[in-house]
């Protein structure tokens, strides 16, 4: 059996951009571990009042590379590649500020950590 490891890790401040304070972003859970073809669910802890209308981003982080984005949100997804319709969506609970990221269906491939980011048009 092969071992699907998808990680989130806590948002650093330097993937905040724009934003008051480091702590604006937190990711749940730490680590994840998954049997391959199984769904993974990386939240976001998002820390502002206007949450419906913030950007959110997600990254991956693959070794020896430079993080590269997958998709981000504010009120309707965007994915990076047309091809990972279907692989990545992403939700928004406002009533949580929690934007969640869901890899369907992991392969080995998609093993890395996983990053969630916050761009502000205007502060």
């Amino acid at each position: 059996m092969h071992v699907l490891l998808l990680q989130g890790l806590l948002a650093a401040s330097a993937l905040c951009c724009r934003c008051s304070s480091a702590q604006d972003l937190q990711q749940t859970p730490i680590s994840i571990t998954k049997a391959e073809s199984k769904t993974v669910l990386i939240n976001c802890h998002v820390s502002d009042p206007d949450f419906n209308n913030v950007f959110i981003h997600w990254y991956r982080k693959r070794p020896n590379t430079a993080p590269k984005r997958i998709a981000y949100m504010s009120s309707r997804l965007f994915l990076e590649n047309k091809s990972d319709d279907g692989k990545f969506s992403i939700e928004k609970d406002a009533t949580k500020s929690v934007c969640t990221l869901t890899v369907s269906k992991g392969t080995l491939q998609d093993s890395a950590p996983y990053y969630c980011a916050r761009w502000d048009e205007q502060q």
